[in-house]
C-alpha cells in the first residue's frame, strides 16, 4: 500500500490514495492537531485585535472584528478558532456572538486587524494574508446574530471575564459577499481583545 505525499485533488466516486506528511507517516484527521495540515498548506489563516472597544454585533460603524469575504473572491471562510478576552470590567457588555451581514463591496471607514494572515507565520510583520480582509473598526451593512459566543459580567471577576475561547468546528463558513463580525450584544465593551481563525476553500 501506498501514499503520496501532499493534499490531493478528491472527487466523488474516484478512489483516491492515502496521503502521507513528509516523514512518511499516514496523515489522518486530526493527525497532529486539528488545523496542522491546513496550516503547512497555508490555507489558515488568523485575525487578531488588540485591547479595544466593541460596539454591538448589529452596529454598521462596526468596531471589534471584522472579516470581509470579497463577492468575487472564489472563496469561502471556514471558522475554527475563537477567542475574546476582557480585560476591564463593562458591566453592560453581557456577552459577544458571531454575527454576519451582506457586503458586496469593500467596507468604508477601515482600521485594519492588529495582525492578520497565515497561521504559518513567518515574520513579525507583514504576515501573507489571503482572500479576506480582517477589519478592527469598519462600516458596513448592520450584521444579524448566528451563534452566541460567552456571557459577561462584572461579577465574574474584577478584570472582567477574562479570557473566553472555542472552537466552531468548521459547523460555520462565509461565502463570498459577507461581512462576519464578533460583536458584543447588551451594550459595547471596552478594553478587549479578540481572535479568530479560519480555512479559505476554494468554491
Amino acid at each position: 500500500m501506498y501514499a503520496r505525499v501532499g493534499a490531493i485533488t478528491a472527487a466523488e466516486g474516484t478512489k483516491n490514495p492515502l496521503v502521507s506528511d513528509a516523514d512518511g507517516s499516514l496523515i489522518v484527521s486530526g493527525g497532529g492537531g486539528d488545523y496542522r495540515n491546513q496550516t503547512l498548506r497555508g490555507n489558515e489563516y488568523f485575525a487578531y485585535c488588540e485591547d479595544q472597544n466593541v460596539a454591538l454585533f448589529d452596529a454598521t460603524a462596526a468596531v471589534g472584528l471584522i472579516v470581509h469575504n470579497p463577492a468575487l473572491s472564489g472563496y469561502n471562510l471556514v471558522w475554527h478558532l475563537w477567542s475574546a478576552q476582557v480585560h476591564t470590567i463593562s458591566a453592560a457588555l453581557t456577552g459577544m456572538v458571531l454575527a454576519v451581514g451582506t457586503q458586496l463591496t469593500v467596507p468604508g471607514g477601515l482600521t485594519a486587524a492588529t495582525l492578520t494572515g497565515r497561521t504559518l507565520l513567518t515574520a513579525s510583520t507583514g504576515l501573507t494574508v489571503g482572500v479576506a480582509r480582517a477589519y478592527s473598526v469598519a462600516t458596513i451593512l448592520a450584521p444579524v446574530a448566528v451563534w452566541p459566543l460567552f456571557v459577561n459580567a462584572a461579577t465574574i471577576d474584577t478584570e472582567g471575564s477574562e479570557l473566553m475561547a472555542g472552537d466552531l468546528k468548521g459547523a460555520f463558513a462565509s461565502a463570498p459577499g459577507t461581512a462576519t463580525v464578533i460583536g458584543a450584544i447588551g451594550a459595547a465593551g471596552v478594553s478587549v481583545s479578540l481572535g479568530i481563525s479560519w480555512e479559505e476553500v476554494p468554491i
